[in-house]
């Protein structure tokens, strides 16, 4: 009597695991049972709960589904800022040592991929803003504000990410759309904002003349950044720190008598005396 052999499923790799516990997770945030979610992913439940534990069937760890995003996210910025947003998904999960259905199972689409890039940069660049001391004066307040600005503006990702944006306008529209609606959302923190609410608050406690707080702050901004931005993005040498800090000390002096404030200018201090570029 000939045995018959029963067929064996061929065994999952790795980033197959990855996926498909991500996946299910999807669907279960969403709203469906485990066992839909896992019979939609075609895996039975009991190797979801496994692989959610750690055990692949290899004996080796499966990636956890936040480690595989944050790792598929920082390949995915270097492979924006190096080639562009034309770059490929495919050349996204190579660099992250994934597969592609991978990236797809962790973002959606390319747009929200890019758009996850740009958040990330972004946060990184304004989370110190969040815990700026806004207790020492008027003129030492916005002085802190601009330099924090300056290294924003000159950061090398933040430039590169502008000049993706700009460069490739006529092909790819929505990125620039993709930035403002991150802004609009206030996913990313906005740095006129910040500025437009500490003006507010001065021009109540009668310290400047009351104007308005958001234009007031867009006009501090761009002037003491627009010129020297504009150089920077084009390949020109940036200025020094020495001069991007007479420049911005410059324009606090002349914004704050703009808007009035009378403080004897030649004997005001400034009590954070770091440079503006490291």
């Amino acid at each position: 009597m000939t045995k018959v052999r029963r067929k064996t499923k061929p065994r999952r790799g790795p980033d197959e695991i990855a996926s498909a516990v991500v996946a299910v997770m999807q669907q279960i945030a969403a709203g469906r049972s485990v066992a839909a979610a896992c019979r939609a992913a075609g895996i039975a439940v009991p190797s979801y709960y496994r692989w959610r534990a750690g055990a692949n069937g290899h004996g080796a760890a499966a990636p956890s589904p936040d480690r595989m995003h944050e790792t598929i996210l920082n390949a995915a910025k270097t492979v924006f800022l190096r080639e562009g947003y034309a770059a490929s998904l495919d050349t996204v999960a190579a660099a992250a040592g994934v597969a592609r259905q991978t990236v797809y199972n962790q973002f959606g689409s390319k747009e929200r991929l890019f758009g996850e890039v740009v958040q990330s940069v972004y946060q990184r660049l304004l989370s110190p803003i969040l815990v700026l001391e806004r207790d020492a004066g008027f003129i030492s307040t916005l002085t802190s504000y601009g330099r924090h600005f300056m290294k924003i503006a000159f950061d090398p990702e933040s430039l590169a990410l502008l000049r993706i944006t700009l460069g490739e306008y006529r092909d790819f529209p929505e990125l620039a759309k993709i930035t403002y609606a991150l802004r609009a959302s206030h996913t990313i923190p906005v740095f006129t904002d910040r500025i437009a609410e500490f003006l507010g608050g001065e021009m109540e406690r009668g310290v400047i003349d009351r104007h308005d707080p958001l234009m007031a702050a867009e006009a501090f901004v761009g002037s003491f950044t627009a010129h020297a931005r504009h150089r920077a993005l084009v390949g020109m040498s940036h200025d020094t720190p020495e001069r991007l800090e007479a420049m911005l000390r410059l324009c606090v002096d002349v914004f704050a008598r703009g808007l009035g404030y009378r403080a004897v200018f030649p004997n005001t201090k400034l009590v954070d005396k770091s440079p503006i570029q490291s």
